[in-house]
């Protein structure tokens, strides 16, 4: 197996890639504080139930080839590959092995090998990363988590990325960018309603296809217009009754999620709510029918005296479908503060969104 483009991303920067049999594994490279913030997030288990299931931390190491600059003729698959400027390519690394998981190394020719930092995740597990270096490169380490992709369950996943808060710029940013920021904010939703539709993907199963809108559109978007960018984000044809669900749904986990994040002394700045559900009809209805016979597994407390039957039995839920998920993402900027109290404009931004998808759900209620 091996480091693939990780798809439904409709948010967030560039770089992020996927792994596991069925990219259920997101390898996302990060800063430090990031790092930091996942591995805090054990101390605090009402806010860590939101955010994707972290298991460690990696350092890769990026090939530098200073002898070309392009990637033809070298049999480098472009599409791992990003150009930093004219004279410099960095391409993916090679790996062979992350806890256990063989991994597929790309095209270079083999001719030394090194074993870079293992990290150990708040979960126990070791990351040991050995990376793979050609005769014509030098490396270069990134730091990178590895987290629960939470879009694998879905089907053709209906993707909302929301960036909360009012203030979008780390304390700790030069002027020059807390001024830029700022004035962002002040020109788009961020401002006064606490939060800016990043991006969001919405499932035409007429036409199999994804309708996209990027971060300018949601940029676009004024306190009246808003309303309209939610509403073609609920646009999926799914019929009447399952939209109404999937708004119900969203809905009490804004009530939930708002009761914790009053709870909770941090600072997000940049974090996104990232909100999904099937757009495709006959999977949605799949994944009613798998949370039923989980919730009626659950009631019986059938208990098998089999163990290797009840592995089978945990393999097979954790590949069931999904309807519909919440999730908070993304800590490049965020910061625990014990003693200053809740976020206020993230709170504001989550109390505007359930706001909002109340309206909605009104207009099923007709």
């Amino acid at each position: 197996m091996r480091l693939n483009p990780l798809h439904n991303q409709v948010g967030g920067h560039d770089g992020v890639m996927s792994m596991g049999d069925d990219n259920e594994i997101i390898v996302k490279p990060c800063l430090a504080q990031e790092l930091e913030f996942y591995e805090q997030s054990i101390l605090h288990p009402e806010l860590k139930a939101w955010m994707p299931a972290f298991y460690g931390s990696l350092t890769l190491a990026r090939q530098v080839n200073t002898s070309t600059t392009s990637t033809e003729g070298t049999g480098q698959d472009p599409s791992t590959s990003m150009s930093v400027d004219a004279t410099t390519e960095f391409s993916l690394p090679a790996i062979t092995s992350l806890d256990g998981i063989a991994l597929e190394t790309f095209g270079h020719k083999v001719s030394t090998s090194s074993t870079f930092q293992s990290k150990t995740g708040v979960n126990g597990e070791t990351m040991s990363v050995l990376v793979q270096e050609s005769s014509s490169t030098t490396s270069k380490e990134d730091l990178c988590i590895c987290l629960e992709n939470v879009s694998h369950g879905f089907t053709h996943p209906c993707v909302l990325d929301l960036k909360l808060g009012t203030q979008l710029f780390d304390d700790n940013a030069p002027e020059e960018k807390k001024a830029r920021l700022a004035a962002v904010a002040a020109k788009t939703t961020s401002g006064k309603l606490g939060f800016r539709m990043t991006g969001f993907q919405v499932y035409d199963q007429e036409q199999s296809r994804y309708i996209k809108y990027d971060k300018q559109y949601g940029k676009s978007m004024t306190e009246e217009s808003v309303v309209d960018g939610f509403r073609l984000y609920f646009a999926a044809k799914l019929g009447p009754k399952r939209m109404k669900l999937v708004l119900l749904r969203f809905v009490n986990d804004l009530e939930d999620f708002l009761e914790i994040i009053k709870t909770q002394e941090l600072r997000m700045r940049s974090s996104s709510l990232l909100l999904m559900y099937e757009g495709d009809r006959d999977a949605f209805d799949e994944g009613l029918i798998c949370e039923q016979e989980a919730r009626a597994k659950a009631e019986a407390a059938i208990e098998s005296e089999d163990d290797d039957s009840d592995e089978e039995e945990d393999e097979e839920s954790s590949k069931d479908q999904k309807v519909t998920d919440a999730r908070l993402i993304d800590f490049a900027h965020s910061t625990w503060t014990p003693g200053m109290g809740p976020d206020e404009g993230v709170i504001l931004g989550v109390t505007s969104t359930l706001h909002i998808f109340k309206l909605l759900l009104e207009d099923f209620n007709q």
